[in-house]
């Protein structure tokens, strides 16, 4: 299973979903996922039936005026994603043209699959088709709609109480959050995983009536604690610096990319680094990770989480100050070790808010 969602909110449309692929059979015990560095990430899922096959695009796009949302056995897409892909959809078409394409692909319509369609259609119009999307949120302006064995937990933690007040940008903002959430959950115990979805998380968006992957976003994990904290930390705790009245250490970080139609992760820890890369569902061109296009950070967010793991909270950064690239055949993150100052004042201010 999976999370996917699909947002037309307020002049603003993007879609996201998660990577995670299980099977019920221990098929590919050794496909790590970007989430723990465990010799056999599979032990993650033990009790539930479930085994770690490694990662995979959920929402991607086929040509850049269609894009596509899938939830449920992959078996059960492969006839009509292999159908879709070789279907000629490298320009806007008609209404018509659109809804017989995706009748002769034959999308599974059972009960175990969930699917979405959004496309710019020739007239500058946005289409959209689905079957088994679960709407969350709906007003004359638009409509939120999920699916799969995540689609719970995310709608829980986006609190979506109050979309009807909340424009596009902020909506997207806040599940751009969320995402980072649900990432630190896997990072520190492995939660989401027993429930099937995870892996790694990425976004599409629109501009000028075509889709866009989000590329080049850099999520960097710190813990802090407070001065008065410190004699409750463990003394073993290395890498530790000190901004004003914080602590703070660098846990991790996580970059995601695309080169054509692959995803590109990048799973960093102090003194070990790791690539991977999940393309569309049955297509079989993976590019060479040695191209750079796809390098360099556009969008930054700072995870800080308290030390117990009790709250954290979630900072956008401009980002001046961090990089990611390709040098050879290895690669290198550019990132403050010390927690900026301004980063402190932004956390001490949240805070404050908060009590």
């Amino acid at each position: 299973m999976t999370l996917i969602a699909s947002f037309k909110w307020r002049q603003t449309y993007f879609a996201f979903g998660d990577t995670l692929v299980t099977t019920p059979k221990k098929t590919y015990e050794d496909t790590p996922i970007p989430t723990r560095d465990l010799p056999n990430e599979t032990e993650q899922l033990d009790g539930s039936g479930l085994w770690v096959a490694g990662l995979a695009r959920k929402v991607f796009t086929i040509g850049p005026h269609i894009v596509f949302g899938w939830s449920g056995p992959m078996a059960n897409f492969e006839k009509a994603l292999r159908y879709l892909y070789a279907a000629p959809l490298d320009k806007p078409l008609s209404l018509e043209d659109l809804k017989t394409i995706l009748n002769k692909a034959g999308l599974p319509t059972d009960r175990a699959s969930a699917w979405f369609v959004n496309a710019f259609i020739c007239d500058g119009g946005l289409a959209g088709f689905s079957h088994n999307m679960q709407k969350i949120a709906q007003e004359k302006d638009g409509v939120i709609s999920v699916a799969g064995s995540g689609a719970q937990t995310f709608r829980e933690i986006l609190d979506l109480d109050s979309a009807a007040e909340t424009d596009g940008l902020t909506v997207f903002k806040r599940t751009l959050a969320t995402q980072a959430r649900l990432l630190l959950g896997q990072q520190r115990q492995g939660h989401h995983l027993d429930h099937a979805f995870g892996g790694a998380f990425e976004f599409i968006g629109s501009a000028n009536h075509s889709f866009v992957n989000l590329d080049r976003v850099l999520i960097v994990f710190r813990d802090y604690w407070d001065v008065g904290e410190q004699n409750d930390v463990r003394k073993d705790v290395d890498n530790v610096s000190r901004v004003g009245n914080t602590f703070s250490k660098i846990d991790a970080a996580y970059y995601m990319s695309h080169i054509d139609d692959t995803l590109v992760v990048g799973r960093w820890f102090p003194g070990s680094h790791k690539m991977f890369a999940a393309p569309r569902p049955f297509d079989d061109q993976l590019p060479s990770l040695g191209e750079t296009s796809w390098c360099g950070v556009d969008q930054v967010l700072e995870v800080l989480t308290h030390y117990t793991g009790n709250r954290s909270s979630v900072f956008d950064r401009i980002p001046d100050e961090y990089d990611f690239e390709v040098i050879g055949e290895a690669t290198r993150v550019t990132l403050p070790m010390s927690l900026p100052v301004d980063l402190e004042s932004a956390l001490r201010e949240h805070i404050g808010q908060e009590a």
